[in-house]
């Protein structure tokens, strides 16, 4: 079932439930105006019959029994409340033209004509019981509907008995009007009889039937006007929902043939990224076979020394053998020396072997610690090559990262100074590292007097394969790795400018990292 027939069965059957409801709207306004007029002309004739009981019958009979009157006066006219009330009823609905039946009803009237059926019985034998104070309902008589209202009699008082105790104490007016077969035998407290009054309602139907289909008419109209407005707000939501299938169809395609260039880029930078790890495993591997280059050309150096005063221990005790000089005492002091420089030897080989260990962790140090362990690992290199190594430390700041990486890249520039030394035969060469705050960062220059760098831009040194030396001597990787190191594994940056004598590079990092 399509939205729009589901919005009009809504509609309609709400427009079915809202007229059933004013339909029993105004048959309850029609219930309560025929009440409100039958209970209004019953009160009132039920307060005239307690006028006459309590107020003018007393009085005629005072005036009997003072002598006024006759004290065997009777006269429906003044002294029978039913008779009264019923000819000034008659009267009433004779001038209001408003279509009433009044009836006394009783199971034992004086009156045949107030002769209760079988109808008006039930519903006196209901008011004798308590059951009921007062009796209403709808009824049909002659093919028109009407509203019945019955109220009860006051009980029988002692000023009942007169006419109805017994026929000897009745008057004889009223046993010559109505005989003495019916009426009598009533006690005092007995209810004898109840008032009923039945009022027309075919007129109100008419006028609120008139009333219930203007408001039925102007019921559907609005409700017309309802499905008309939401109908077209339907019809303006389906167009919303089929430019909305529509974008979501060719945001689909859009996205389907994104999808695709974006796995086959993916694709392609996977290729890309393959072959860059590759580049730089590769290039890594060419840095540490330089760096186990320099590390054993260091260990050279260190070792240059030692092994020289070795030699010189082995040819004294020969001579001295020879010549019969060797005794024990000389021979032990020169075992103990012999000892110290193997000693000596073996240190520089735990130096270099825990230089190259790679950090497993990220750790605190201070920047002394650094420039202890190039002074160290640098120290035979730059001594026999005549270079001066000066360190300044300012501010001995901490750092976060790795120090064997950290003195790897220091290594690997105080190795360059040291190599453009000697290619270039510098008089009095000369290095400086120096550690010092400025402002919001921490600094680490080294500084050589080596005649500065002749490449245009001066940046081009840290690329890849990028080498001032030799063909058989550079790689072209060092300054690479070393800029890799310094940014990707320690947070910091590297830059170089040439000053008056040499090459100054800094590196620095962010106090607050």
């Amino acid at each position: 079932m399509g939205a729009s027939k589901k919005i009009f069965l809504i509609f309609t059957l709400l427009y079915l439930v809202l007229g059933f409801l004013f339909y029993r709207f105004y048959e309850h306004l029609v219930l309560e105006e025929a009440r409100r007029q039958a209970t209004a002309v019953l009160s009132s004739f039920n307060a005239l019959r307690t006028y006459i009981e309590t107020v003018q019958k007393p009085v005629i009979y005072r005036l009997q029994k003072e002598g006024k009157l006759d004290k065997n006066f009777f006269d429906p006219k003044l002294l029978s409340a039913s008779y009264i009330a019923r000819h000034v009823l008659a009267n009433y609905i004779e001038g209001s033209n408003a279509g009433y039946r009044y009836k006394l009803a009783a199971t034992n009237p004086r009156n045949p004509r107030n002769k209760a059926d079988s109808f008006e019985t039930g519903i006196l034998q209901q008011f004798r019981s308590g059951k009921l104070k007062s009796y209403s309902t709808i009824i049909k008589e002659e093919g028109k509907p009407y509203f019945y209202q019955a109220l009860p009699l006051r009980e029988n008082e002692a000023s009942c008995m007169r006419c109805h105790s017994t026929p000897d104490r009745a008057p004889a007016e009223l046993i010559q009007l109505y005989g003495d077969k019916a009426g009598f035998g009533e006690k005092i407290g007995q209810l004898r009889a109840f008032i009923s009054l039945k009022v027309p309602i075919f007129h109100i139907i008419n006028q609120h039937k008139r009333d219930f289909f203007i408001t039925l008419f102007g019921l559907f109209l609005l409700f017309a006007l309802f499905y008309f407005f939401f109908y077209l707000l339907h019809k303006k939501d389906i167009k919303i929902q089929e430019e909305r299938e529509a974008k979501d169809r060719y945001l689909e395609t859009v996205n389907a043939q994104l999808e695709e260039r974006i796995e086959k880029e993916v694709a392609r930078r996977m290729e890309q990224e393959h072959a860059l790890n590759e580049q730089e495993r590769l290039m890594t591997q060419q840095s540490k076979l330089a760096g186990m280059g320099e590390m054993i050309g260091n260990i050279a150096h260190q070792w240059r020394q030692p092994l020289t005063q070795l030699s010189s221990i082995l040819v004294n005790l020969e001579l001295r053998q020879e010549r019969g000089k060797l005794d024990n005492k000389l021979l032990k002091n020169k075992i103990a020396e012999a000892q110290e420089q193997i000693a000596f030897m073996s240190g520089t080989i735990d130096d270099f072997r825990e230089f190259f260990t790679p950090d497993r962790v990220p750790e605190r140090y201070p920047v002394s610690r650094l420039f202890t362990t190039v002074e160290k690992l640098m120290r035979a290199a730059l001594k026999n090559n005549r270079i001066h190594l000066e360190t300044r430390i300012e501010t001995d700041f901490t750092l976060e990262g790795y120090p064997n990486e950290m003195a790897q890249t220091l290594v690997n520039l105080v190795s360059n100074a040291k190599d453009v030394f000697k290619e270039r035969n510098t008089p009095d060469p000369k290095i400086i590292l120096h550690a010092f705050a400025n402002e919001g960062y921490y600094m680490i220059t080294v500084t050589d007097n080596a005649g500065g760098i002749h490449i245009e831009p001066i940046e081009k040194i840290f690329e890849p394969y990028f080498s001032t030396k030799h063909a058989s001597t550079g790689t072209g990787i060092g300054l690479y790795m070393s800029k890799t190191i310094i940014e990707k594994h320690n947070r910091g940056s590297i830059s170089v400018k040439n000053v008056d004598r040499g090459a100054q590079f800094t590196i620095r990092f962010d106090r607050s990292a």
